[in-house]
């Protein structure tokens, strides 16, 4: 009896691939922790919050 050959493993390991190249250190790319990413997020969220508040405040002010 023969063997059959499956394509799913040989699939699988090419997607698997090339996932993992965005995680290795080899590209010319900027890299940044996963601390610092978190950071620049809160403060993001952070300055969008204190531009909506200061939207609202202006738009009280505005109307006395």
């Amino acid at each position: 009896m023969r063997k059959r050959r499956t394509t799913r493993g040989a699939a699988f390991g090419g997607i698997v691939k090339s996932i993992l190249q965005f995680y290795t250190d080899d590209g010319p790319r900027l890299k940044i922790s996963p601390n610092v990413v978190l950071i620049m997020s809160i403060g993001f969220i952070g300055f969008v919050a204190i531009l909506h508040l200061m939207g609202k405040l202006y738009f009280i002010y505005k109307e006395a």
